[in-house]
């Protein structure tokens, strides 16, 4: 589940940004992560927040359920450098 702000938990997306970051060879075994991230793209071209962690925040900057600008921007940056 696709969380923002992801604080220290792993979800797949977060694994696929440190592949990302670090320009890492693209292993084949990551193409069940990339298909998953794929297959949660809503009809508009967004990714939604899936899950809220607990913790201290200020204010609220995504919805649970809710197209999510920052977790669309994670997520597209990693389909660019997967499909480059």
């Amino acid at each position: 589940m696709f969380s923002f702000p992801p604080y220290w938990f792993y979800d797949v997306l977060t694994v696929l940004q440190y592949f990302y970051y670090y320009n890492h060879y693209k292993d084949n075994r990551l193409q069940k992560a990339i298909d998953l991230v794929k297959k949660k793209q809503n009809k508009d071209g967004t990714w939604n927040v899936q899950k809220k962690h607990l913790g201290k925040t200020y204010f609220d900057m995504e919805i649970v359920g809710k197209p999510s600008k920052w977790n669309t921007l994670r997520v597209l940056r990693v389909l660019k450098w997967w499909d480059s």
